[in-house]
């Protein structure tokens, strides 16, 4: 991997690349206020795919947990779309999305006002769970980096990062997906993780004052904070 490229913060900082942890470990560091902290590694093409709810594609599972009724509490997979078809309907849950890979995407509503338009890796939406759409035939094999999550009892934030220093959010969960480029996780006590394009991190507990640094120009990162 590359030497990491200067960083724009108030004082200089080098983060050595570290060899990522084996697909899908979970490595316990250290207690962070009374929880372990844990991350696991994985790639996005070594996840099993899924038909989705309504049989219209696919889908992989990157993380989820279910509330004490067993009903999802949130839910972050990745959407393959190749042809055109409605979405799922997910009573008392709402969606983020953020196109991973593709051109362009339009989800129809049934007023043309409240359509749905990505425009690009990068592009992203944010739409009720009960909303009706059906997806056009997209201009090119297309990924969505799907949020969902249960309405007043969860809350997720979702953001893309493109060649920044990013100071990741304490958060009981976070998930981070390299669409490209190189970055890397340094935490606290000298530990690092390097992470390229298709892989990700789910992150548990994190510790205060981690950053996440590109390695390269053209690095960029969707991250996202379940609390």
């Amino acid at each position: 991997m590359h030497a990491p490229m200067p960083l724009p913060l108030h004082s200089p900082v080098t983060l050595p690349l570290a060899v990522p942890v084996p697909e899908t470990s979970l490595v316990p560091v250290h207690r962070v206020a009374g929880a372990r902290f844990s991350q696991r590694c994985f790639s996005l093409l070594a996840l099993p795919r899924e038909a989705w709810k309504n049989q219209g594609g696919w889908t992989r599972t990157v993380a989820s947990a279910q509330g004490a009724d067993g009903q999802t509490d949130w839910r972050v997979s990745v959407a393959d779309i190749t042809a055109a078809g409605p979405f799922s309907v997910f009573e008392g849950l709402d969606r983020q999305a953020v196109m991973l890979q593709g051109a362009r995407l339009r989800l129809r509503a049934e007023l043309p006002e409240h359509d749905i338009h990505f425009n690009g890796a990068g592009s992203r939406a944010a739409f009720a769970g009960e909303r009706r759409l059906v997806c056009d035939a997209p201009t090119a094999p297309t990924a969505l980096w799907n949020v969902m999550h249960r309405r007043g009892r969860v809350r997720a934030e979702v953001a893309v990062h493109s060649d920044t220093v990013v100071h990741l959010p304490p958060a009981r969960h976070l998930l981070i997906y390299v669409m490209s480029g190189e970055v890397e996780l340094a935490l606290p006590q000298g530990r690092t993780q390097g992470l390229s394009a298709g892989q990700g991190l789910h992150l548990q507990h994190i510790p205060a004052q981690a950053l996440l640094a590109p390695c390269r120009v053209g690095s960029r990162v969707v991250v996202t904070a379940i609390r």
